[in-house]
């Protein structure tokens, strides 16, 4: 079931400022009032209370942090914040957001690597007062001692963050008696690493702002397509894009030599893909979005990896042509349909030997998928 959309402006949030760049970033965001997630973050992070935000994605949890830190270091002049993302993609939308949100005379930063070598793409400067960025490069700005005067940290998806090389020297960071910090955490599930996290360095006092409202299960359907071999699963997905007739459908592999592939299969069989990829420069991917934000074309390829962060509009479509590793992952696959309100579909292609995994995947997620609807011949039913 849908929440209603609210019936009052941000205005109404006891405390929280709507100004000139608030206000003109929420017209051209087409937002009109504050959702669930909103209303039940910017309080407890205006007063200065360690936040655990627990909501889907899609559901406006970027705004829910960002607007009420803006207004803190409007009204702290000398304070600083930091958001760090596990990924150069989502820091990368992190910061995007935040250029539409922020006072003109605000300095901010996106502190990521970019290219073939992964260069660092931004440098710190003493008056930026946002960071954004990736564990590793603002991890190495606390090692040269150039984040003096941090007064909140947020961690956007921790899990892969507290699974990586760098969680022991963030700990470290986080865990240092001053400046004392202002923890904020985002995802939409946490993991055991998290919890333990959570519960060490926040204590009972942090606010968990949990939002019943979840996209994944109140307006996703999640369904599979048997294929009883590894070999079939070409052929059905071009069946099942062709006789659903899916205009918008981003396509997950595990395995990125598996991209070119699928782009060569499903360009033969007139299907319109497009490829976001390693091997591809950083304007070809841009420009396959771009045809795939505006319909050129009606298929979009890509991995877990690079399309964490990925946010387009109006997407109907997500097709696991393989299992994910991980329900987390799922969950952020799924998430790239039924966003700001819609509905969408995501479907799971599954062989006869994936059939463990799924129901593995199943209990972790803890609801069914349903036998996809299609026209199947005799040989080729759903199990």
């Amino acid at each position: 079931m849908e929440v209603s959309p609210p019936q009052f402006g941000f205005e109404n949030i006891s405390g929280f400022e709507v100004t000139d760049g608030v206000r003109a970033g929420l017209a051209k965001d087409g937002i009109v009032g504050p959702n669930e997630v909103q209303l039940a973050a910017i309080g407890p992070i205006l007063e200065g209370r360690h936040v655990i935000i627990e909501s889907g994605t899609g559901t406006g949890k970027t705004l829910a942090y960002l607007l009420p830190l803006l207004q803190k270091l409007r009204q702290s002049p000398e304070a600083r914040a930091v958001c760090v993302a596990p990924a150069t993609e989502l820091a990368v939308q992190i910061s995007r957001v935040l250029e539409r949100y922020k006072d003109p005379d605000l300095n901010t930063v996106a502190l990521v690597t970019e290219g073939i070598k992964r260069r660092p793409s931004a440098r710190l400067q003493k008056s930026t007062r946002f960071i954004v960025g990736t564990p590793e490069r603002v991890l190495e700005m606390y090692s040269e001692r150039k984040l003096k005067g941090v007064s909140v940290f947020v961690l956007d998806e921790p899990e892969p963050i507290l699974a990586s090389r760098n969680a022991d020297y963030l700990r470290e960071v986080l865990s240092r008696p001053e400046p004392k910090l202002q923890l904020i955490f985002v995802g939409a599930t946490f993991g055991a690493k998290s919890e333990q996290w959570i519960r060490n360095l926040m204590g009972e006092a942090a606010v968990r702002t949990h939002v019943a409202d979840n996209p994944l299960t109140s307006r996703i359907d999640h369904s599979y397509v048997r294929v009883r071999h590894e070999g079939e699963k070409d052929f059905m997905l071009a069946r099942f894009l062709r006789e659903k007739r899916c205009e918008r459908a981003i396509v997950f592999v595990n395995q990125p030599n598996l991209l070119r592939h699928l782009f060569r299969y499903l360009s033969e069989q007139k299907l319109q893909p497009v490829t976001v990829s390693h091997d591809r420069s950083k304007q070809q991917c841009k420009q396959a979005l771009a045809d795939f934000s505006q319909s050129k074309a009606k298929v979009l390829l890509t991995t877990d990896q690079l399309a964490v962060g990925l946010d387009v509009a109006a997407v109907d479509w997500v097709l696991h042509y393989e299992l994910p590793n991980s329900a987390q992952a799922y969950v952020h696959r799924a998430g790239r349909t039924a966003r700001a309100g819609h509905s969408g579909s995501s479907v799971v292609f599954v062989s006869d030997s994936d059939r463990s995994k799924l129901k593995l995947l199943e209990r972790e997620l803890r609801f069914d998928f349903a036998p996809s609807a299609m026209k199947w011949s005799n040989d080729l039913r759903p199990m």
